[in-house]
Parts: C-alpha cells; structure tokens; sequence
C-alpha cells in the first residue's frame, strides 16, 4: 500500500532577542578650583622677632576641636617631626615640640573645615556610587555574555534542525514523486517526524527561557541606568556646591603681646594639616613667603610635591637668612 505527504509543517520559528542597551553618559564631576591661603596673623610683624634661632622655638598643643577626629599625642607627634624638619634644614635645633611650649598650636573647627568635610562625604558617595555601579556592570556583562553564548547555540542548532525539516520534505517529495510510500517508508517517515518535532518542542522551551533571560537582562539593566541617574544628580548637587574657586585661609599665626598661637582652620589630609602647621612655624620664626609655588612657604597650597613634609630650595634659605640676621 502506498501513501502520499504533505510536507512536514513543524514551526521552528528563530526568534531574535535584541537587548535594549542603554547606558548613560557619566557627567563628568567638575573638579573644585580651590585655592588655600596662607597667612600669618600680622603680617608687616612676622620678621621682627627677637634674635631668631638664638634659641629654639618651642610648640605646645593647644585647643583641639573633637570633629577634626585629631588626638593630642596624634598632634604633639606632629610638631615633634615638623621641627626637626625645620631644625635639620638649619643645621641646629631652632623648633621643638614641648609641653609647655610658648606657642599654642590649635585646631579651629569653622565654616571652612566644615565645607571640606561636606565635600568630602560627597566624593565618599559618589565613590561608593561608582563602585556599586561598576560592580553591576560586570555582572551585567557577565550575564549577557552567557545569554548570547546560549542564544548563539539556540540559533545554532535552530538552523541544523531547519536543514533536518528541508531534507526530509525534500525526501517526501522523492517518495512521492517515485509513486508513493510504503508501510516501512512510512514507518521511517514517522520515526524523523517524531525526532524533528520532539527537537522543536526542546528549541521553543529554550526560546522561552531565552526570553526570560533578555527580560531580566533588561530590568537589570533599567536598575543600572536608575543608579547612573542618581548618580548624575549627586554629581550635579556636588558641582552646584563646590565648584568655583573658594579661598581658604587654612591657618594663621598670631600674637598678643607676650601670647603667640597658630590656629589651624582647614584642611582635609594628614598631609595637609602638616603642611598648614609647618607653613605657620615658618612664620613663628620670622619666615615670610617665597615665591616658589613648590615651597612650604608659598602662599598657596597646591602644587607642593611629596606625600610627606619637604622643603624646598627656597625654604632653607628663607630660613638660613633668618637664622644669619639673628647672629649677626
């Protein structure tokens, strides 16, 4: 007995998953021109002391502000390592750190301080923001490069099981065209149709759990443009805030009459403040400013090298100069 087919009619439909990429351009934060100032409390009396170096100067701490999280000892280490500074530039002893030192070094806690401190937990969110948004991004690229490796098998074996549909019509319609099928053709035909529509049933479940897959692949991706989103506005905030030029007068040495004290106001490292207090005992002993933006004793902070405390050229010799006035 001989038979006659239509050709096999199962859908095997490619499906194309395009993921909706949106990644936002990062607004890039303005950096704060801040220019910090240098001064000292009078300044047309800063080079009248009394026989400069003829003995050291000595520091004590003095009134220290608890929101600067700064200890005394943390402090009087401070003034310790910054005389001998001072002191190994000049050849001999002309600051030291004392207990009951002649000149109080205080921290002042001001609108100033407080702007640092602002800024600071700003750049602190900010710098968590874009860790956590980095993060997500590795795993969302993590996550797509799996999706497109199984896509790339899904539309892989859709195309084989496409080529096994077109060589078995194709067959069907040899057998067709030779005059029909008999029992074993068609029992043969029944087995390829059985394994083709068991393969198409396995490639739709995969389609569908594609389709999951590039959902939650863009939700995913809609949290990490939500966190760019906020993190643009944190940096618009902090450019609103903290951008434009600002002049800080970060410390100040001052006396009245036998009483002298520095008074530190700003600063937002360890760094800093050493360098602010370094600034106002080069004042203490008569030091004025120099020119060399490098210097310690330059008015501005800034381009000063190092992460530890280094004088420049110029410093020792402003120092020098004084130290050879006081012997003369």
């Amino acid at each position: 007995m001989t038979h006659f087919l239509q050709e096999t009619q199962t859908q095997n439909s490619l499906m194309s998953f395009g993921i909706f990429k949106i990644i936002n351009a990062l607004l890039v934060v303005v950096a704060a021109g801040v220019l910090f100032l240098f001064t000292s409390g009078n300044e047309s009396n800063t080079l009248k002391h009394a026989e400069p170096c003829s003995e050291p100067l000595t520091f004590q701490v003095g009134n220290i502000d608890d929101r600067f999280q700064v200890s005394e000892a943390e402090l009087a280490d401070l003034l310790e390592s910054i005389s001998e500074t001072w002191s190994e530039a000049a050849g001999k002893t002309v600051m030291k750190y004392a207990d009951d030192g002649e000149i109080r070094v205080n921290l002042v806690y001001d609108n100033e301080q407080q702007m640092t401190d602002s800024e600071r937990q700003y750049r602190d969110r900010l710098r968590r923001e874009e860790q956590e948004i980095s993060r997500l991004e590795a795993e969302y690229e993590r996550m797509n490069n799996r999706f497109d490796e199984k896509s790339a098998e899904y539309q892989h074996d859709s195309a084989e099981l496409q080529q096994e549909i077109d060589r078995l019509n194709a067959w069907v319609n040899e057998q067709n065209s030779a005059g029909g099928f008999y029992d074993d053709d068609l029992e043969r035909f029944e087995e390829r149709k059985t394994e083709i529509d068991q393969k198409a049933i396995n490639l739709n479940g995969r389609a569908e759990q594609l389709m999951a897959e590039a959902d939650e692949l863009n939700r995913f991706l809609d949290e990490i443009n939500k966190k760019i989103d906020h993190k643009n506005n944190l940096i618009k905030e902090y450019n609103q805030t903290f951008s434009g030029v600002q002049r800080f007068t970060q410390g100040t040495y001052e006396w009245k009459g036998d009483d002298r004290w520095i008074n530190v106001f700003q600063f937002s490292s360890h760094r800093e403040l050493e360098l602010v207090i370094a600034h106002e005992m080069g004042h203490a002993i008569g030091i004025d400013h120099v020119s060399n933006s490098e210097s310690v004793m330059h008015h501005l902070m800034g381009n000063q090298s190092g992460t530890t405390l280094q004088l420049s050229e110029e410093d020792v010799r402003a120092l020098n100069n004084i130290c050879r006035s006081g012997d003369e």
